[in-house]
């Protein structure tokens, strides 16, 4: 491995890399597939969602289905963006916002034909579907609810919820399924780079190494300047098992051109009996040429062979001290009188 990591050719300084940004790019054919397939699906899942609202007998189930429905939505919509290559964060959170949008419409245009039921409106129940589509029909239905509360119709209104009540419920209603496809489908789309030269996502590699070092060192900051010497400065952490930075890699298969680094804070932590990783970004996808790209892979390498070594020369030196302490209970010989 070289003493020093090799700088762009034909570079005097040190050159400041920049972290990986998308293009922002999204073909139209991708905006049209989406459309196609989010739209029948988002009208088919509400629909589902809101039976599984009405006929469900126990509110707690019914928080768990709006909460695993909002995930789901999330799931679809970011993995889809993923496929189609989208390239705009915005656009991805539109798509997945939108796709959400109308499953949540749809479920309220099919609820008064399920709470009414088909029993009672026998041949009138497709239509009555249909027709709650037509925003002042959803508006109509609101306002009764808002009114006599959602089993006051035909019931007597015994215990029915209606009021500031109904709306209070119908806010954290939407705000659970909103709020859990966002963080679902932005985490299904994900951050990886984006090669446009050769028009494929970058394939990443985990845990290139494992550096027992803090997140804090004064050296990632030089290292995010572009110094990449600076990583031999990093200074062992006493924590390491605990605490440790992972180094990570995302380059295209096919081309040089688009290589990035990423150096991932890691902390180990128990809950409730399970052992629990969490991430903490120090840079995430920092650009490096494939020259510094194959002498960091070199130097994780290295580095990976040194902290083998030292973990076996601690577990020597701990095998030998206990070695050396006298066994518990055994009393060195006195000389008694006779």
């Amino acid at each position: 491995m070289s003493e020093t990591f090799t700088d762009p050719t034909g570079s005097t300084v040190v050159s400041a890399p920049t972290l990986y940004r998308r293009s922002g790019k999204v073909s139209p054919v991708s905006l049209v597939v989406a459309a196609a397939v989010l739209i029948p699906l988002g009208i088919l899942f509400g629909a589902i969602y809101s039976a599984a609202v009405v006929y469900l007998p126990f509110i707690k189930l019914r928080g768990l289905v709006t909460f695993f429905v909002g995930a789901g939505f999330g799931v679809i919509a970011g993995s889809l963006c993923y496929k189609l290559k989208y390239r705009s964060w915005m656009m991805t959170f539109l798509t997945v916002i939108g796709f959400t949008a109308i499953g949540y419409y749809s479920s309220w245009a099919v609820h008064p034909a399920l709470v009414i039921g088909a029993g009672e409106l026998g041949e009138d129940f497709v239509p009555l579907m249909l027709q709650g589509f037509d925003p002042l029909m959803i508006f109509g239905w609101m306002k009764g609810i808002y009114t006599d509360g959602i089993w006051a119709m035909g019931a007597g209104g015994g215990g029915a919820l209606s009021g500031w009540g109904a709306v209070a419920v119908w806010v954290l209603e939407a705000g659970l399924i909103f709020g859990t496809a966002f963080v679902s489908g932005m985490a299904a789309y994900g951050n990886r780079p984006f090669c446009e030269n050769c028009y494929r996502w970058n394939e990443e590699t985990e845990e290139l190494a494992v550096l027992p070092v803090s997140t804090t060192d004064p050296a990632w900051n030089q290292v995010r300047n572009g110094n990449f010497d600076a990583l031999k400065k990093l200074q062992i952490a006493p924590d390491s098992d605990a605490s440790y930075v992972e180094l990570r890699l995302a380059d295209c298969p096919t081309c040089d051109e688009s290589d990035y680094l990423s150096a991932i804070g890691i902390t180990l932590t128990v809950d409730e009996g399970q052992l629990k990783k969490n991430e903490t970004d120090i840079f995430r996808n920092l650009s490096v040429t494939r020259q510094q790209r194959d002498e960091i892979v070199e130097f994780a390498a290295a580095m990976a062979e040194a902290v083998q070594l030292m973990k076996e020369e601690e577990a020597l030196n701990e095998q030998t001290g206990e070695d050396a302490e006298p066994p518990v209970g055994e009393d060195s010989e006195t000389n008694e009188p006779s």
